[in-house]
């Protein structure tokens, strides 16, 4: 081999070798990049998963507090003017039976109402919307059992009742289908 026939050669190597050393370094580089995108994408990802799961551990924990006390406000309301009723038992008078249970009611009112109305930042505002609906269903049926404790009853007086107790637990299954509805959603996430 003649010296000029190695310098071709040795240039030509040479030209190969930064091709390689090139092509070596853009696959490097492709490596650590897709490495961190990956370790990214991961991190979004797992982040997000958190959230929802921190989120829906606090709608649970909101509605776990909530639920027991709106049945105890159906249960309240409800005795206000119950379909069937016993007599008075021994020593209790039907005025005294009616403001025990005007009693029992505007504790339990109270106490859903307050509840509701602390967590309210915590659930979506359908879920508000509904509740609320409950507490005017509830608070016009207390007030018509209040305007009529003491006076003569009207013709339609159990009718109404009635009426309201239906409409009563009605929204209240909506409600109760809202929050099962908003819980299923993060079934999906």
């Amino acid at each position: 081999m003649t010296p000029e026939q190695t310098t071709e050669l040795l240039k030509a190597l040479n030209q190969h070798n930064w091709f390689l050393v090139g092509c070596g370094v853009v696959w490097l580089l492709g490596t650590v990049l897709q490495f961190f995108v990956v370790t990214r994408i991961k991190s979004v990802i797992e982040n997000k998963q958190h959230f929802n799961r921190v989120r829906y551990e606090r709608e649970m924990k909101v509605f776990e507090e909530i639920w027991p006390k709106l049945c105890e406000l159906q249960e309240a309301v409800l005795d206000l003017r119950p379909v069937m009723d016993c007599s008075p038992q021994e020593g209790e008078t039907i005025e005294s039976r009616k403001l025990k249970r005007a009693e029992k009611f505007t504790i339990a009112f109270t106490d859903f109402r307050t509840a509701i109305k602390h967590n309210r930042p915590f659930y979506p505002p359908i879920i508000w919307d509904e509740l609320g609906k409950v507490l005017q269903l509830c608070w016009g049926e207390a007030t018509e059992f209040s305007v009529y404790a003491n006076e003569r009853k009207p013709r339609d007086y159990w009718g109404k009742a009635m009426d309201n107790a239906k409409a009563i637990n009605e929204q209240i299954d909506k409600t109760c289908e809202a929050i099962r509805t908003r819980l299923s959603k993060f079934d999906s996430n």
